[in-house]
């Protein structure tokens, strides 16, 4: 095993072991695709990183996502939630506020992932503050790009300031909506973004059951 000086498995090895534990979790897929999958979501992550700290449990969280998005391919109106993609420049800021509450509101009824052209390092402190105070926290959120193959599995697409990088898959829908940018903002007018992100969300989910 490849270890640190102080003992801790390097992060190849932490790939490797969270790969195994993926392929568990996916027996449909082969062991070799999602150890593939494993590390050029790695790859993927650390082109743009400043920070790199966390990047193999990030780049782990990443592949979850693009393997079950794989599994499900280009499935739709089969049942089961409505998986939506929420695409940004960053994914610092309202996309992260708007999956968050379709995932805190939805009560099942939808899943969630955000998505950016050109990921951030990190989600914007103002955003996760009032995120937190509302009582969505975004602990285990990151800022992460926008796949061909999570977009392919998506039955809505929700634009926000940007243009879908992907043709639509069949059977795709693509939603905009369109708020101010956060970032260097005061935190009342974040808090207005928020409750504005929040308002459209419960239109959306509203819209479901109609």
């Amino acid at each position: 095993m490849t270890e640190t000086r102080d003992g801790l498995d390097s992060p190849e090895q932490t790939l490797r072991q969270g790969a195994q534990r993926l392929a568990e979790q996916h027996p449909a897929l082969d062991a070799q695709l999602v150890e593939r999958m494993v590390f050029e979501s790695h790859a993927t992550l650390a082109r743009g990183a400043r920070i790199r700290t966390h990047l193999p449990a990030l780049a782990l969280r990443f592949a979850a996502d693009r393997l079950r998005a794989l599994e499900r391919g280009d499935r739709r109106g089969e049942g089961g939630p409505v998986r939506i993609l929420i695409e940004s420049i960053r994914n610092d800021g309202i996309s992260q506020m708007a999956a968050a509450y379709l995932n805190a509101l939805g009560d099942g009824r939808v899943e969630a992932l955000s998505g950016a052209i050109s990921p951030a390092d990190e989600v914007l402190r103002s955003v996760a503050d009032v995120m937190e105070e509302a009582g969505v926290p975004l602990t285990d959120s990151f800022p992460k790009p926008v796949t061909d193959d999570v977009a392919r599995a998506a039955d809505v697409i929700v634009t926000m300031l940007i243009e879908h990088p992907f043709e639509l898959a069949p059977g795709q829908r693509i939603e905009r909506w369109d708020f101010d940018d956060p970032a260097g903002r005061g935190t009342d007018e974040v808090r207005r973004i928020r409750d504005r992100v929040r308002r459209r969300v419960q239109e959306y989910l509203d819209a479901l059951d109609g």
